[in-house]
């Protein structure tokens, strides 16, 4: 059975009005009529002439296309028909050339119709689609091996040290790693790990930030009026509570330097540029509690620790009213988010008793600052 469908068309010339006849193509197989398929390309498939008055044009017929070989259908759209009446004509045709397949030869292409707007979208299809078989076929491009990144190398390195020496060797071969911008990659890399579920990779990179940070002190750094230390930056970059910042101070004062405010500032915006918003919120952080204690708050640093052993050493009123009278920053944020971090570490090394007399005096520090407040 053929697949191919022409209809015969009454027509009537536009110019001088003469009945025409003709056969009009509304089912195009490729295989079976190349010379229509030629006729199409060069764009006179379905154009009529008059032979009273030799007027030609478009007949005006909706047509599908099927190529079997290349597994396409197509169905062009007639000019002018409104959209609800050529897809009536797309599936009353589209009913006729599957009826015309044996079914054992129907396969899933038959189901993905194109829709052109007229014959000529038809044959600009199958121009592009001989184009495409014309062109050689693309040679394979050689895929190289990513190169594994230098601080990658020099991280793995540092981990595998095993003693003073090799860490010196480490350093020497990989100073990279005493860049000031090490720590933040690390950092970032340590909460992409930590977000996709690699704990492992998290820890150690955490492990090289602590080694690297101890190193720092060892050998610190030149200060630069453009460049953060980096064992300063490395440290701050650790220091997960203002106390921990206040206390940082005491090993790095460099820090309460007007300049490192605008270094920080400068780091910031770099890591909001590259998109590293949580990067940038954690240094944003970290810039406001040295601005603080920049602005003459840098005795709190220095007494923190022993004013906290004083308040949980104290036994009754009177000995925490003398507690409180002779370190008043107590009663400030800035001792509750200590004693918060106390309580923490307390609980992580098993300490029970001392996490609960820290949970007691900072309950207390807040009910004090309630009827103050009040």
């Amino acid at each position: 059975m053929p697949i191919s469908y022409q209809e015969q068309a009454n027509l009537t010339c536009p110019n001088c009005g003469a009945d025409v006849v003709t056969a009009i193509w509304l089912i195009l197989d490729a295989q079976e009529q190349p010379m229509a398929v030629e006729a199409l390309q060069r764009g006179e498939l379905n154009r009529v002439v008059c032979p009273q008055c030799g007027e030609g044009g478009p007949a005006g017929a909706p047509l599908l296309f099927h190529d079997g070989a290349a597994r396409l259908v197509i169905f062009a759209v007639a000019p002018g028909m409104a959209e609800h009446e050529w897809r009536d004509q797309a599936r009353d045709l589209h009913a006729l050339l599957v009826g015309s397949i044996p079914e054992e030869q129907r396969r899933p292409y038959l189901a993905d119709v194109d829709i052109a707007q007229d014959l000529a979208g038809v044959a600009r299809h199958l121009a592009r689609q001989q184009r495409r078989r014309a062109a050689p076929p693309a040679e394979p491009q050689p895929v190289d091996t990513p190169a594994v990144p230098p601080l990658l190398v020099a991280v793995t390195a540092l981990l595998e040290a095993g003693s003073p020496d090799d860490l010196q060797r480490v350093l020497a071969d990989h100073p990279v790693l005493l860049e000031s911008a090490t720590d933040l990659t690390l950092a970032q890399l340590a909460d992409v790990a930590v977000e996709q579920r690699a704990y492992d990779v998290a820890e150690s990179l955490q492990q090289a930030r602590q080694v690297l940070g101890q190193m720092g002190q060892v050998h610190p750094p030149i200060p630069s009026e453009t460049e953060l230390p980096a064992a300063a930056l490395r440290a701050l970059m650790q220091a997960r509570t203002p106390a921990e910042v206040q206390a940082l101070v005491q090993r790095h004062p460099l820090l309460l330097h007007p300049q490192v405010d605008r270094l920080l500032a400068e780091e910031i915006d770099h890591a909001l540029d590259s998109g590293h918003d949580r990067l940038a919120a954690a240094l944003e952080e970290r810039r406001e509690t040295l601005v603080v204690l920049r602005g003459g708050e840098q005795s709190i640093s220095v007494d923190l620790e022993a004013a906290l052993e004083a308040l949980l050493c104290a036994q009754g009123e009177a000995a925490i009213a003398e507690v409180l009278d002779r370190y008043p920053f107590l009663l400030d944020d800035i001792a509750a988010q200590a004693l918060d971090q106390f309580v923490a570490e307390a609980r992580a090394s098993g300490d029970e008793e001392l996490a609960r007399d820290a949970t007691d005096c900072r309950a207390m520090l807040r009910r004090i600052r309630d009827e103050l407040a009040g």
